[in-house]
């Protein structure tokens, strides 16, 4: 396996726990706005109807954008691991060389 496969292996990994982490961020983001949004449709915040439905806009706009991107993070994460999938299927078994010599 030359250096360069190692190093792309390597770099895929890296991005693919990168990817984790901002699906989770992403999702519980997504999670959070869409009880808030539930939250000030039954409760709001305030008696004027402008700053309600301001407040509302905002929600569902945080909303949109955190399931959109908890998406489009999730697609690159299942690319990276078709990456990392297509680049290992041709590598070789790794052999057990702790025992040789003894």
């Amino acid at each position: 396996m030359t250096h360069l496969m190692t190093m792309m292996i390597s770099f895929l990994f890296t991005i693919a726990g990168l990817l984790n982490l901002l699906f989770y961020i992403f999702a519980i983001g997504t999670v959070i706005s869409f009880l808030l949004e539930q939250w000030l449709k039954n409760r709001p915040l305030s008696v004027d109807k402008t700053i309600n439905d301001r407040n509302q806009y905002i929600v569902e706009v945080n909303r949109k954008y955190c399931f959109r991107q908890a998406w489009m993070v999730n697609i690159y994460w299942f690319l990276c691991n078709i990456g990392l999938y297509l680049i290992s299927r041709n590598m070789a078994t790794p052999t057990d060389t702790f025992w040789n010599g003894l």
